[in-house]
């Protein structure tokens, strides 16, 4: 097929996939996702049984796509039983981190809880039995497909603990910490789906795991201030006269742009140790990392490009500047991310 022809296809059926998720059903993943996510007794609460397995896994590509828009270009290139465990995954995850930052105002003890019934459901995943939530019973699917280490969502669970008792990282090191939690075993969940062909793309899938993190960070610290919450290390801030003050006032000035521009060479630096992790990948989820690597790098350029707008508000990519990248990764599958991106 000439590569134009395959290009059209490609973003036709792209396309064509987000346009058939209707404001239907957009509002019916809503009010499941609510009500299971607000409810004490959530896991057992309702029962859904009536909900076909196909059903369950559209319901995981909806929630992607709605709530995790800069990974869902990159999760729908991968083959169909691949795409369903990412977006099973992906769902599992995101609602344990909304658990923490959607029912925030409530009590240490009640999150604690929510996260343990959580975590028991996932036991039972791991044993054959997804029980009546569509996520979990995707999940389920997932885990008896593909060789998706159990302890990585153990340890992401253990990460969301975390934020419900801390909101400060005073040094680096110790943010790194906080990213093995929240974002390495991400990386060990999605290599489990994804496969690979030489050990060290575990040492590639965790840098590029922290490089998306750290660009989350960059991305969210406004946000963040908002709720009272400092991802930025705290030696960071001291290092270039910033205080934590001037950060939840959302003060803008050079202190704070020097202490953003460290961040983003940081998270650069991040970026190209994982580049290799694109050449031992199995061939068939080659262009699905480069699109989530290359969305977040240009996501990266833009907010440095943009004059650091982050403290007022959240930067994203248009529909349109995804499309480019999906082309340029149709063009040349194999090609490194572009740390240039953007710029």
């Amino acid at each position: 097929m000439p590569m134009a022809s395959k290009i059209s296809k490609i973003l036709k059926t792209v396309n064509n996939r987000i346009v058939n998720m209707s404001n239907n059903a957009y509002k019916k993943v809503d009010a499941l996702y609510n009500e299971w996510l607000n409810k004490d007794n959530y896991i057992l609460n309702k029962p859904y049984d009536e909900m076909s397995l196909n059903d369950c896994h559209t319901y995981c590509e909806v929630l992607t796509r709605k709530k995790g828009t800069n990974f869902y270009l990159g999760f729908t290139m991968l083959p169909k039983d691949k795409k369903n465990a990412i977006f099973a995954s992906y769902a599992f995850c995101r609602f344990v981190d909304d658990i923490v930052d959607e029912n925030d105002g409530d009590g240490k003890d009640k999150l604690k809880t929510m996260l343990l019934k959580w975590e028991n459901a996932l036991e039972e995943c791991y044993k054959g039995n997804g029980g009546r939530h569509p996520i979990t019973r995707a999940l389920a699917d997932a885990v008896q497909k593909y060789p998706i280490p159990k302890h990585a969502f153990q340890r992401l669970i253990d990460g969301a603990r975390l934020d419900i008792i801390k909101n400060r990282y005073e040094t680096f090191n110790e943010l790194l910490v906080y990213c093995d939690l929240v974002a390495a075993t991400i990386s060990e969940i999605s290599l489990g789906i994804f496969g690979y062909q030489n050990d060290k793309a575990v040492e590639y899938g965790k840098y590029l795991a922290i490089a998306l993190q750290l660009t989350n960070i960059i991305r969210d610290v406004g946000e963040d201030a908002k709720r009272g919450r400092i991802y930025l290390p705290l030696e960071d801030l001291r290092r270039f006269g910033y205080s934590e003050a001037e950060l939840l006032r959302g003060e803008f000035n050079d202190k704070f742009f020097a202490l953003i521009e460290f961040q983003i060479a940081r998270a650069k630096k991040y970026y190209a140790m994982a580049n290799p992790l694109l050449t031992v990948i199995n061939k068939d989820s080659r262009i699905g990392i480069y699109l989530m690597g290359s969305v977040y790098v240009y996501l990266l350029n833009k907010i440095e490009k943009m004059n650091l707008p982050i403290l007022k508000k959240r930067v994203g990519l248009s529909f349109f500047e995804k499309q480019i990248l999906l082309i340029k990764g149709v063009v040349n599958p194999n090609v490194y991310l572009d740390l240039n991106d953007g710029d």
